[in-house]
């Protein structure tokens, strides 16, 4: 077929398909296949986002915080990290910048994943 055979035919298949929406009955067995593939392609829609997702990254768990951060007070944590950060110009930064909203065991994980001297 040549392509003005192919737009007469595309043509005239979309004026059925405007003729038949205007004046066609639909049975119940087209309201089901409608249904079904309406499934499908939200099925198929939603398995297209799940391979949009990075896959997850292994879990692994927590080292034990060293004994070094586990004798200091609250006070003594933030100071410390404080000290630790401003030693590091400013290469380190953190979500939490009001320190009151972390426990104490999350200022000491804190202070841990910073510490880069030897375990």
């Amino acid at each position: 077929m040549t392509n003005h055979s192919e737009d007469i035919l595309d043509e005239l298949s979309y004026q059925a398909a405007l003729a038949e929406a205007d004046h066609g009955r639909s049975t119940s067995a087209d309201d089901r296949w409608s249904r079904e593939l309406g499934d499908k392609l939200q099925a198929r829609l939603a398995e297209l986002r799940r391979n949009l997702l990075p896959a997850a990254a292994p879990i692994q768990k927590a080292k034990p915080i060293r004994g070094k951060w586990l004798v200091l007070t609250r006070d003594q944590l933030i100071a410390k990290l404080t000290e630790l950060t401003q030693s590091m110009s400013g290469a380190v930064q953190y979500a939490h910048r009001d320190l009151q909203g972390l426990s104490d065991n999350d200022l000491r994980q804190l202070l841990d994943l910073l510490d880069t001297s030897p375990r």
